[in-house]
């Protein structure tokens, strides 16, 4: 199985991007693990004359969960244990969750996937395996980093806010709620303002953070 893990993982950013104007499709073509590497993807872009700026303040309810582990040349008790582990956290019943298994990767690899879809946004949530970390801590990584981003209300979590700064920015305005603002997503923004001249104005608004974006042309 390879593309319905890409499709997962494309769930969150693409829809967004689209929503700017481009149109893109990325094709999974070969898994790659750290640190064997050789991972490979296509992407096809269809541009547009013009980035369109938008509002998204609100996620919307959320209507569909489900949870992924996929396992390179491992076991895959480690991805079985990995989705009791989110099913119990979570609550989720068996329907919710899905174990993959591979060969097609240069070395082994694990990862945790677990996604949150509202009406106007759909969040992506990893936990990665690695030497020392058990099967439950990945996947109680991934499961806390879910239920923070529903306690805070925002439509952008944490990892989701720096990859939306920039195309925000090339479209010269905007506005978006954040999870949280973390050392990653201030440092963008300064590299950002001096490429591009766009303001980062941010509000703390109870549990999350309003992210406006706004053109100094």
């Amino acid at each position: 199985m390879q593309a319905p893990p890409l499709d997962f993982l494309q769930k969150a950013f693409l829809p967004v991007i689209h929503r700017l104007g481009p149109r893109i499709e990325i094709r999974l073509e070969k898994y790659g693990f750290y640190p064997a590497g050789g991972g490979r993807l296509t992407a096809t872009v269809e541009p547009c004359e013009r980035l369109s700026s938008i509002c998204l303040l609100e996620r919307g309810e959320i209507d569909r969960r489900a949870a992924m582990a996929i396992v390179a040349n491992l076991p895959r008790s480690i991805a079985q244990r990995e989705m009791d582990t989110i099913a119990k956290l979570l609550n989720w019943d068996a329907g919710l969750i899905e174990v993959v298994e591979t060969r097609d990767s240069a070395g082994p690899g694990n990862i945790v996937l677990i996604e949150l879809a509202g009406r106007n946004v759909t969040e992506i949530f990893c936990g990665f395996g690695r030497v020392g970390a058990s099967a439950e801590t990945v996947a109680s990584e991934a499961a806390d980093a879910a239920r923070s981003y529903l306690v805070s209300g925002a439509a952008a979590g944490e990892h989701l806010t720096d990859q939306l700064l920039l195309p925000f920015a090339l479209s010269g305005g905007g506005v978006f709620t954040a999870e949280k603002l973390n050392l990653h997503a201030r440092t963008n923004m300064e590299i950002i303002r001096s490429f591009l001249p766009v303001n980062f104005v941010t509000e703390q608004e109870g549990p999350l953070v309003r992210v406006q974006i706004e053109s100094q042309a």
